[in-house]
């Protein structure tokens, strides 16, 4: 009887830990974190992957290259400014930015 207690409550322990390594594991895939509602743009210099806007309400958009790696380690991620993601947008994936939504419009 005690033995089976104490074998369920190391099973349910080992789960625990492996979830919280899980979604720890994940965290770290993604640009580094911000506020709720702002505006940042981000890139990946190795992997060429853009991603920016207007987070937590949008519009915000994401480049990587379809035949690549798709993420990046938060470590690899560096701020910039939206002037220079527009820029790396075009010249990396030829992003016509008249063509998009008025937001990304404007400078």
């Amino acid at each position: 009887m005690i033995k089976g207690i104490i074998i369920t409550i190391l099973v349910i322990l080992v789960i625990l830990i492996l979830f919280i390594a899980y979604m720890w594991w994940g965290t770290l895939k993604q640009p580094p974190a911000h506020a709720l509602i702002v505006e940042k743009y981000y890139v990946c210099r190795e992997h060429e992957i853009l991603h920016g806007g207007i987070f937590g309400k949008g519009p915000t958009r994401k480049f990587s290259k379809s035949n690549g790696k798709t993420w990046c380690w938060r470590s690899e991620w560096e701020e910039i400014d939206r002037k220079t993601f527009k820029k790396l947008a075009t010249e990396w994936y030829g992003i016509n930015w008249d063509e998009e939504i008025p937001y990304w419009h404007d400078d």
